[in-house]
């Protein structure tokens, strides 16, 4: 029996290499957690907190250009397993980190090291934290 050459590609998309190797897809430096964690909703859910400390569903899905429902399913999930603890803000559900989680020094060094392998522009969008527009006129921190 003859051994078939494996047929692949490397795709450039928006920072992200992504390499085909007949129907299996690999991704280098994005979505590293998801074997472990099970789904790429739930490393989004838990990165993007990580990175800003709290947030609510449509925020999470708006920032990954992602559905909606995977990313509420994911928050309900995380909730019940006691890793997130959420609280209303009049008509929206804010979660955090649940810090009695019994391994959540764990949880946070895992994400802290998985948000390092991400693209540097990646991370530097993740990380920026801005809840309301800058002052018209006022400059720019980064291109002074």
């Amino acid at each position: 029996m003859a051994l078939r050459e494996a047929r692949w590609r490397v795709k450039w998309d928006s920072g992200t290499m992504t390499l085909y190797i007949g129907h299996l897809t690999y991704m280098k430096g994005y979505f590293m957690l998801q074997p472990i964690l099970g789904s790429i909703s739930s490393e989004r859910v838990l990165l993007y907190l990580f990175a800003r400390r709290e947030g609510y569903a449509r925020e999470i899905a708006r920032f990954y250009s992602a559905a909606l429902d995977p990313i509420q399913k994911q928050l309900e999930k995380l909730e019940a397993g006691g890793v997130l603890a959420s609280r209303s803000a009049g008509r929206t559900r804010l979660y955090t980190f649940d810090p009695r989680y019994p391994f959540m020094k764990e949880l946070l060094a895992l994400l802290e090291k998985a948000l390092a392998f991400y693209p540097r522009k990646e991370r530097e969008r993740l990380l920026l934290n801005r809840r309301r527009p800058r002052r018209k006129g006022k400059p720019d921190e980064a291109n002074p």
